[in-house]
């Protein structure tokens, strides 16, 4: 609102009476005090009118702090981060760096195609010399139905012990081992009729049969944990034997054949060859605790 200007009064005329102090009197008209504003009136509820809006010329925004800050971040480049600092800012596994990833295996692998090619070369060379003794008990008009037929086990197990110690290892050794365990107590039998033996025999099968086969691995390739292996197999299949020919052939006599010497023998030499085993063991204790207390 525009400010009201009050009248001035006009000057005082000389020809006005004054008042008792001197000064000189002015007379207030009606008129001059039209435009003043009442002082005595009371105060209005209702707020005073506000100015009509002026309208505002365009004019470019003024800036503020917002706009100069966003201005500043636009206007400035992007630094790219470096190897430096994206290693400082990479978590550090307190554990350790993380495991790598397991290796993606080809569907071509050498190791399986050597694998299969020796599987195929031990059952090719199998068969053929099965099939040379075939040729030679056709042409010979040799006669095996009657002590010979545990040959049929006995030579593709031999076959198999020679490729495997030859080239391929175990993959062939233990298979032949087995075959030829097998075909050597089906010799036995057969030529004796001792067909209850099975029931004490099996330890040499499994697992006398399987350890021969890691002791002669463990002789090609020098290995001595095979060799270890393979002597405490074939020692465990030992005295499984022998337990149960004691108590099958000495006690219970399954089979009722007489094996003279060695069915006298073999509870005492059980006895032995226990005996023998627990004083290994607690000598072997006692100079591993001698040398820790050394320690």
């Amino acid at each position: 609102m525009g400010k009201r200007k009050r009248s001035s009064p006009p000057p005082p005329d000389e020809n006005s009476p004054a008042d008792e102090s001197g000064e000189p009197k002015v007379h207030v008209t009606s008129d001059m005090l039209a435009d003043s504003p009442d002082i005595f009136a009371k105060p209005s509820s209702q707020p005073p009118p506000e100015a009509a809006a002026e309208p505002v010329a365009d004019s470019p925004a003024e800036a503020t702090p917002e706009t100069e800050a966003m201005e500043t971040v636009e206007s400035e480049p992007v630094a790219e981060p470096d190897e430096t600092s994206l290693a400082a800012a990479t978590p550090v596994r307190e554990d350790g760096p993380a495991p790598p990833p397991p290796p993606i295996v080809p569907a071509y692998s050498p190791v399986r195609e050597s694998r299969r090619w020796g599987s195929n070369m031990a059952i090719g060379v199998v068969l053929v010399v099965v099939g040379l003794f075939f040729l030679v008990v056709r042409v010979l008009d040799i006669d095996l139905s009657v002590y010979g037929w545990p040959l049929f086990v006995i030579i593709p197990g031999l076959t198999l012990v020679i490729v495997g110690f030859a080239s391929l290892g175990t993959g062939a050794l233990i298979p032949g081992s087995i075959l030829t365990m097998v075909g050597l107590i089906l010799a036995y039998q057969n030529a004796t009729g001792d067909w209850p033996a099975w029931a004490y025999a099996w330890p040499l099968v499994a697992p006398f049969s399987v350890g021969l086969a890691l002791f002669m691995q463990g002789l090609r390739t020098r290995d001595v944990g095979l060799l270890r292996q393979g002597r405490s197999l074939m020692f465990i299949g030992a005295v499984i034997f022998m337990i149960l020919f004691v108590v099958f052939e000495t006690i219970l006599h399954i089979s009722g054949i007489d094996y003279g010497w060695f069915g006298k023998a073999a509870l005492p030499a059980l006895l032995i060859i226990i005996g023998l085993v627990l004083l290994m063991r607690s000598l072997q204790r006692g100079r591993q605790q001698a040398s820790g207390t050394k320690l």
